[in-house]
């Protein structure tokens, strides 16, 4: 049984020996003095002081924030490897509303800083401290025409806790309180949402299938509450749009835009690449209907695994993963196979199967020592080892990264991606490298173009799906069954024939939509997905000089606008298709590879 695999667990007692500790109790003590000692500096934040009072105040933040950081990621990792850890749950409550304290203590500089005149501006960041702070607040600066009055601000920021972000929570609590009684050959079972969801990658057709109409089920019970929470986050986006608007017109996109560090002639471009390229994700779509032996595919099949050809698997041993991982990895370069290990030794990994372990995978990670950590559950199978490289990617990225100032390392959304699929791609080539059969390579290439239609599809169709909600929000509220004709219109547009039946309840089900932190938590994927595959064609290019130009790569993430980054390491534009292309050239590869062994093999 998979269950009996033995895998890590992580240390994390190197940071805070506990919550209790006197070094966790005294970083906590020093936000909160900081965050008094900001609110009674910002009083005074007038008069002939007010550059050098400014200049105090930022340096304060940089320390308040990386503290903030280090302990809310303690008390996050502690609860994610048990979520009934009650010390870990208060902690994260306590530290959310010292954040709201300390972003109101600082919403007085913030107005200083995008206010100010370019002189002034100039002058307080020449300032002792702040010479890794440019790119920072220049990037603020972009938005400073949307700013409102310091006292509607400080409002906002109060308001959002139990106003736009408690939609949310709502939408949280609604998933992880739902119970379904599934029943499945003959038995049946009380399961929660994360179940299902698991499920979905099943690698039987009916248990995909059975938990596809069980999700489908519960949230048509509940699609009146998710109409509600969709309509509710969308409205209040629109409303901060209009009071933003005062001095230049922003809309729906101009945060999500602005967050990624992206130009909207850059989002349009990509998105009109992979629409002229759904034909390829549709082919791919109907590749693997041949092999799973269906007419056409349908909507409970986009994450099914490789069907088993040959013989069957044993789970595949942590310790082995790793192995193979080190040995991609090598091929990079020996520094990238050694940072892996070093992970695996120094238990920087949580991959074991604990009863009360957050679902999913992350990479997180601790800024006072500047260590990441991983946390998975796995189980043996050839998901979890992509899911492996693609954490030990990210925790890589930090890592290329930890000598630099913490201002400079916070890389936008649709880099973040960047590091984790490149990592992937480099451990399934090492295995169809070192596959000694053709069925070895089908099942290794059937991750690679699952990958296809998920981004040129699939993220497209949620992106296009909120956009157009977006349009026409502003004239109206959407009720359930608006949201699933628009829903299954948008589907049907990007998957024409591939599928035998759009997902018109997608729009409840995919927790993405319902995050109030962030809107359109979509197209920054694709950008990443194809970012990375044009980063791995540079590999073959440029041979040995490939590992100098990636981590010089992942080390300007953090610190300029994404076209700049393309423009200064692959001398091209981001809002012509000609990058775009190079990418999908790649994609187009792997289908003809993937094409080819369904023929050799008579599938």
């Amino acid at each position: 049984m998979s269950h009996h695999i033995s895998a890590p667990e992580w240390e994390l007692h190197s940071e805070y020996p506990g919550f209790d500790s006197p070094e966790y109790q005294s970083d906590l003590q020093h936000i909160e003095n900081s965050v008094e000692e900001l609110r009674l500096l910002s009083a005074g934040l007038a008069g002939p002081e007010v550059l050098s009072q400014a200049q105090r105040m930022a340096v304060m933040q940089k320390e308040a924030d990386l503290l903030l950081y280090n302990l809310s990621s303690y008390a996050y990792l502690s609860r994610s490897t048990d979520s009934k850890h009650a010390q870990a749950r208060t902690a994260l409550d306590h530290l959310r509303k010292l954040g709201v304290k300390l972003t109101q203590s600082l919403q007085p500089l913030q107005q200083f800083v995008l206010r100010s005149d370019d002189e002034t501006f100039a002058q307080f960041l020449a300032g002792p401290g702040l010479e890794d702070s440019q790119f920072y607040y220049q990037h603020q600066r972009e938005v400073a025409n949307t700013l409102l009055p310091l006292e509607h601000e400080n409002l906002l920021s109060g308001l959002r806790l139990d106003g736009h972000h408690a939609w949310g929570h709502l939408y949280n609590n609604l998933t992880s309180a739902i119970e379904y009684e599934l029943d499945l050959d003959g038995e049946k079972e009380t399961v929660g949402v994360a179940h299902l969801l698991s499920m979905l990658s099943d690698k039987e057709n009916h248990v995909r299938q059975a938990a596809f109409e069980g999700l489908n089920t519960v949230f048509t019970t509940h699609q009146e509450t998710c109409a509600a929470i969709l309509n509710a986050l969308s409205g209040w986006r629109l409303e901060m749009c209009k009071r933003r608007s005062h001095t230049q017109s922003i809309d729906f996109l101009t945060e999500p835009l602005h967050s990624n560090r992206m130009q909207r002639s850059t989002l349009n471009t990509m998105i009109e690449v992979s629409r002229q390229h759904k034909g390829l994700g549709q082919k791919m779509l109907q590749l693997q209907a041949r092999l799973l032996k269906k007419e056409t595919l349908d909507p409970w099949d986009g994450q099914a695994p490789a069907p088993e050809l040959g013989s069957k698997k044993p789970p595949l041993p942590f310790e082995e993963a790793m192995d193979i991982i080190v040995n991609a990895f090598n091929e990079v370069d020996p520094s990238m196979g050694r940072f892996a290990r070093m992970m695996q030794e120094k238990q920087w990994i949580d991959a074991a199967d604990l009863p009360h372990k957050t679902p999913g995978a992350f990479c997180s990670g601790f800024p006072k020592s500047r260590t990441p950590r991983v946390l998975m559950t796995y189980m043996g199978t050839a998901s979890n080892l992509t899911t492996l490289a693609h954490e030990l990617g990210h925790a890589f990225h930090s890592w290329v990264m930890r000598d630099m100032p913490l201002r400079e390392t916070r890389y936008p959304m649709c880099l973040a991606e960047t590091a984790s699929t490149f990592a992937e791609t480099v451990v399934r080539h090492y295995l169809l490298r070192e596959a000694k059969t053709p069925e070895e390579k089908l099942s290794i290439l059937w991750e690679e173009v699952s990958a296809i239609p998920r981004f040129l599809i699939n993220l497209p169709v949620r992106y296009e799906f909120e956009r157009q909600f977006y349009e026409a929000r502003e004239n109206k509220s959407f009720s359930a069954e608006e949201f699933k004709t628009l829903m299954a219109d948008t589907w049907q547009d990007w998957h024409g024939h591939s599928m035998s039946q759009p997902d018109d309840m997608f729009w409840a089900t995919k927790l993405h939509f319902y995050m109030a932190e962030r809107s359109f938590y979509n197209f920054p994927y694709t950008f990443g997905y194809l970012f990375s595959q044009g980063i791995y064609a540079q590999k073959e290019q440029r041979g040995d000089n490939f590992f100098g130009f990636y981590t010089e790569l992942l080390r300007d993430t953090g610190r300029m606008q994404v076209e700049d980054l393309v423009h200064k390491h692959f001398e091209l534009p981001l809002d012509t298709p000609v990058f775009w292309q190079q990418c999908v050239n790649i994609l187009e590869q792997y289908a003809q590879d993937f094409e080819g062994l369904l023929t050799e093999l008579k599938l």
